[in-house]
């Protein structure tokens, strides 16, 4: 491209830029729209263009007021800058006091809102009652709330009110009426002026109102005296024995006694309640009341009887005769005999009671034990009471019963054990069918059982020969001279001999002046110059005592008393 055309485009592009940003920096705006509630300034009202950067200002419509500050807006490049402008609306306060009545504020106190006025009862409005809140405030003045006011009394015939009426009166006056005299006031004394102008209720009447004493036989008085005139009432009650139907009150009213006279009649009696287990006889039982003069009679109940004569009762003047009957319990006797057993009668066999049937040892009840005593006599039968039953005897190692055991055994029946050859019986030999169906005590045992022979030295056997087997027994006493120390006999037990074998220890003798007497060695230490050996009945064997102490002591053979003096 040649440097001319160049220079030419570039000539052209910068004129068209130009123009661009004329165009731009000249736009206009249009007539603004603002916030709600708000116009144009009266100054910009009737403008419909504005130049670039153009001011107007807005302000709340009628009734409505700005809550802040109010800046302009600018025409910016054909654009409205941001309406900055709030308005609410205005408040008219309060719409003012209703005497003897109120507004209603409900819809509110803003521009556009309307309070409604209302009287109190007996109260009536005068002029318009309905404001509404303006842009300058409550339209119309405060509303007037009057009194209601009711006219003259009706009058009535043969009265009238008591003080002489005034041609108006206001809502609540009270007006009282009387009659004139040998008149009864039939109604209400008192009319009032109510809120709909009118008296209420509607006024009395005068009546010419007497009633005729009643007449009740058999009846008194208690209460009201003649002449009975206009609500003047009587009152009467029966005389004893006699009971009242109908209203023992009446007043006089207009057409006559209230009610009925009431009438006296013989005084009935009410069921009546007899002593204690018995009832009404069938033909009166489901009788409720009852004549005056009437008899009835009562039975004993289901399972009592009578002791003695049964007169009927009488209805007399509403109360009955005493009761005579007298009701026991029946008795049933005995409830029969309990083969192996007895009934316990410790509650009785009267009507009601209960015997229990208890078995001897070693018998068991069979069905039920219990019996009542009904109307009729006992319930049920007379139990049985069956012997109690053992099982076989039990087995035992090495032995057995003495004869083949049975499949079962009577309560009290004797099962003998015995053992083997060789074996010894340890226990009880028998063994017996107790009450529990069980064999008591239990069974013995068949054991090998062997005693040694026992050694005492210086001692003699004196009964039991060996073998020592279970239960066998020795017998030993000392030699003369000795003496035993622990027991003489011995039993061959199933751990061994049934005690420690016995002891013979060697008898000392010394001299008194005048006593003689054996002892032990264990019972003194004597001194050398006692023990001198001497014989003894001209035995001629002489026996060595005791020198130098128990530790010298050397042995010797006692074949009669030895003394050393």
């Amino acid at each position: 491209m040649q440097p001319s055309n160049v220079c030419w485009s570039l000539t052209i592009w910068m004129v068209q830029l130009a123009l661009t940003v004329l165009t731009v920096q000249a736009k206009n705006c249009t007539k603004p729209i603002g916030g709600p509630n708000m116009v144009l300034s009266d100054a910009f009202i009737t403008q419909e263009t504005f130049v670039d950067g153009a001011n107007v200002t807005f302000k709340c419509a009628i009734g409505y007021a700005s809550t802040g500050r109010s800046p302009p807006v600018t025409c910016t490049a054909g654009v409205w800058s941001e309406v900055k402008l709030k308005c609410e609306r205005k408040s008219c306060g309060s719409p003012g006091e209703v005497m003897n009545g109120q507004f209603n504020l409900s819809e509110g106190i803003l521009f556009g809102d309307q309070v409604v006025a209302t009287c109190n009862t007996g109260y009536v409005l005068v002029g318009s009652g309905v404001r509404t809140c303006m842009d300058g405030g409550w339209d119309g003045r405060v509303p007037v709330c009057e009194v209601v006011k009711c006219g003259k009394p009706p009058n009535i015939v043969n009265g009238g009110p008591v003080v002489p009426p005034d041609d108006t009166y206001d809502y609540g006056s009270v007006v009282q009426y009387d009659c004139e005299k040998d008149y009864t006031l039939v109604g209400t004394k008192y009319i009032t002026c109510s809120e709909n102008g009118e008296f209420q209720p509607a006024p009395p009447e005068c009546k010419m109102v007497s009633c005729p004493p009643p007449v009740v036989e058999n009846g008194v008085r208690i209460d009201g005296r003649p002449p009975y005139t206009y609500m003047s009432f009587v009152t009467y009650r029966c005389n004893a024995g006699y009971e009242m139907e109908g209203q023992d009150s009446l007043t006089c009213e207009i057409e006559g006694w209230s009610a009925p006279y009431p009438t006296c009649k013989a005084k009935n009696c009410s069921k009546p309640i007899g002593g204690p287990n018995m009832v009404l006889s069938d033909a009166f039982i489901t009788q409720e009341t009852f004549v005056d003069g009437a008899n009835v009679t009562f039975q004993c109940a289901i399972g009592y009887a009578s002791t003695g004569r049964s007169p009927p009762v009488t209805c007399t003047a509403g109360v009955w005769s005493e009761v005579k009957l007298k009701c026991e319990r029946k008795s049933c006797g005995s409830p029969g005999e309990v083969m192996n057993g007895q009934f316990n009668l410790s509650e009785g066999i009267l009507f009601g009671d209960q015997v229990v049937a208890t078995c001897n040892t070693g018998y068991v009840l069979v069905g039920s034990g219990v019996r009542t005593c009904m109307a009729g006599g006992w319930d049920g039968r007379v139990p049985v009471c069956e012997v109690v039953k053992c099982g076989k005897p039990p087995n035992i190692v090495n032995g057995g019963p003495v004869v083949p055991p049975d499949d079962t055994y009577d309560y009290g029946s004797v099962v003998q054990y015995d053992c083997e050859k060789d074996y010894t019986l340890v226990g009880t030999k028998y063994i017996t069918c107790s009450e529990n169906g069980e064999f008591q005590p239990a069974p013995p045992e068949c054991k090998m059982v062997s005693c040694l022979p026992p050694v005492v030295v210086n001692g003699v056997r004196i009964d039991g020969r060996p073998p020592y087997t279970y239960m066998s027994f020795v017998t030993y006493r000392c030699n003369a001279g000795y003496e035993m120390e622990g027991k003489a006999s011995l039993t061959c037990d199933i751990e061994g001999w049934s005690a420690p074998y016995p002891t013979c220890k060697a008898l000392l003798t010394t001299t008194n002046p005048t006593t003689t007497k054996r002892t032990t060695i264990q019972d003194r230490v004597p001194r050398p110059t006692d023990l001198t050996p001497k014989a003894n009945n001209n035995t001629g064997v002489i026996a060595g005592c005791v020198v130098g102490g128990l530790g010298k002591l050397q042995q010797m053979l006692f074949l009669n008393d030895m003394l050393c003096g």
